[in-house]
């Protein structure tokens, strides 16, 4: 069992460090389980006929007198240990979360703050979920993001805020399973981050976003460590998060407000009586959430109402809000997740869309062809591409739309023109018909039976576009249902709609 936080097999361990002298710290644990709760300073425990280890390694936790007020702590546990303990109430511990977020910061719906009490509350659980959704603070300069990210930081589970390098970031998160918040996000894109960005990306599920590193022991000779970097995170940028982050993302958009809000950081809240009870409700409620959660699981697979990385990261928004009794905000706080949902997917570029547009043309009349990224670029005209771009510029930007899509079915010998691809309608279209949405189209996002949400609700673009000649006589075949996405000869070359511009 991990130090910091674990959950397994009915289970819940909970540890912290705690000044045992003067120049001397220990470790000490809480464990829970089958309404039984220790606390012990060992490395190991045993439920029924099983020992469990605790893995304590070189992992340093946080300090329990820093986080979680310790007459109360000493009560609780007391009073749990003598069966007196008097429940907290799940709504009332919700309801002071959400009050808390409106008093230091303004967000832009009053569904908003419910969402990120909810999030809040699931970084003591992120345990329990299979994945736990980013957060994105995005707003103007002098909006608040710091300011959330400081409300994050006093009531979030075991919170860190820190500029992120791979190690850093690995071992605080391996240590503390804590939450990792970032600021001023937006350097994330620069050049030589490419290594943290693929882990980050990868850090939203429990089983993503290992970093192994070889170890060098004279003792043990050569090993091999690994680091696990799941755990909740936010993130506070002006502008958009890099590609593979953002659809990970639930974004809560700040509004700059003309109120004087009190700073988290002054001490004119108790925030450790603020912890403690989050505390306590996860002790109270682990199990609760973890059977909550599969049962979810389960009905939405059976409904097929979410699909894909949008159900997996909604579900554990579903479970706290259901589990603290806001039932009167799942339905308004679904429809708003999957709208602010539908401003992080990928959009594909007016290129890749040609590109692929431009083989379909090729495929009309064929079942297979086979291609130069220079031709399907001349298919497509310069029209489409950079002024000045070269031949060759404009062959390699095709080039890599065929890569990212996987388009080509096999690779053929090279000829004069370039690299030869062999081409199969049916893999084409499927790719086009996945990637490619109308504004009369459903989202793949939610189908639900009445009152389905706008294409304009869930924040889709209007891909409509007329193409450029002389590739716009091609049509796809349109599936039962949809609304095939390029018009016909008189539809308007270059013509662009007011979202795409």
């Amino acid at each position: 069992m991990h130090p910091s936080l674990d959950v397994g097999n009915g289970i819940l361990v909970l540890g912290f460090r705690y000044a045992a002298k003067h120049d001397e710290e220990g470790k000490v644990f809480i464990v829970v389980y089958q309404s039984t709760i220790e606390i012990i300073d060992g490395d190991h425990f045993t439920v029924g006929d099983k020992t469990y280890w605790i893995d304590k390694r070189n992992r340093k936790l946080l300090r329990i007198e820093e986080r979680w007020n310790l007459a109360e702590f000493r009560q609780f546990i007391s009073d749990y240990e003598k069966l007196k303990l008097a429940h907290l109430s799940s709504r009332a511990v919700f309801e002071e979360i959400v009050e808390l977020a409106k008093r230091y910061i303004e967000l832009e719906q009053e569904i908003d703050y419910y969402l990120l009490a909810a999030w809040i509350i699931g970084t003591y659980f992120h345990r329990c979920f299979h994945a736990y959704s980013f957060l994105h603070v995005k707003a103007p300069k002098r909006s608040g993001k710091s300011q959330c990210l400081n409300l994050l930081l006093q009531t979030c589970f075991n919170a860190i805020k820190a500029r992120p390098s791979l190690a850093a970031m690995s071992d605080t998160v391996d240590s503390l399973r804590g939450t990792y918040l970032i600021d001023q996000a937006d350097s994330l894109e620069r050049k030589g981050n490419e290594e943290l960005l693929d882990i980050l990306a990868d850090s939203y599920k429990k089983s993503g976003g290992k970093r192994r590193v070889v170890n060098f022991d004279k003792g043990r000779g050569r090993e091999t460590l690994e680091f696990e970097t799941y755990s909740p995170k936010a993130f506070a940028s002006i502008k958009d998060l890099p590609e593979d982050l953002r659809d990970r993302c639930l974004v809560v958009p700040l509004i700059r407000s003309k109120k004087n809000f009190a700073d988290p950081d002054d001490e004119n809240q108790d925030w450790k009586s603020v912890r403690s009870k989050l505390y306590k409700f996860l002790i109270e409620n682990y199990d609760v959430i973890e059977m909550s959660y599969r049962a979810k699981k389960i009905e939405y697979k059976q409904s097929n109402e979410i699909l894909g990385r949008s159900l997996e990261l909604w579900l554990p928004f579903e479970v706290i809000l259901w589990n603290c009794q806001a039932y009167d905000k799942i339905e308004e706080g679904k429809k708003r997740f999957l709208s602010q949902y539908g401003f992080t997917e990928y959009e594909p570029s007016e290129i890749e869309e040609m590109t692929i547009k431009a083989i379909l043309t090729k495929l009309e009349n064929e079942p297979e062809v086979i291609m130069t990224p220079k031709e399907i670029s001349e298919l497509m005209g310069i029209g489409i591409f950079s002024p000045g771009e070269t031949s060759k510029q404009r062959a390699a930007k095709v080039g890599w739309a065929l890569k990212k899509f996987n388009l080509p079915s096999e690779k053929k010998a090279r000829s004069n023109e370039g690299m030869r691809y062999l081409f199969r309608r049916e893999r084409v279209q499927s790719v086009y018909d996945s990637y490619f949405k109308t504004a009369s189209e459903h989202t793949p996002l939610t189908q639900p039976a009445s009152a389905p949400i706008t294409p304009e609700q869930n924040g889709v673009q209007d891909l409509s576009v007329s193409p450029v000649t002389p590739i716009n006589s091609y049509t796809p075949t349109p599936t039962p249902g949809t609304t095939p996405i390029l018009g016909n000869k008189d539809d308007g070359a270059g013509s662009v709609s007011e979202n795409q511009k």
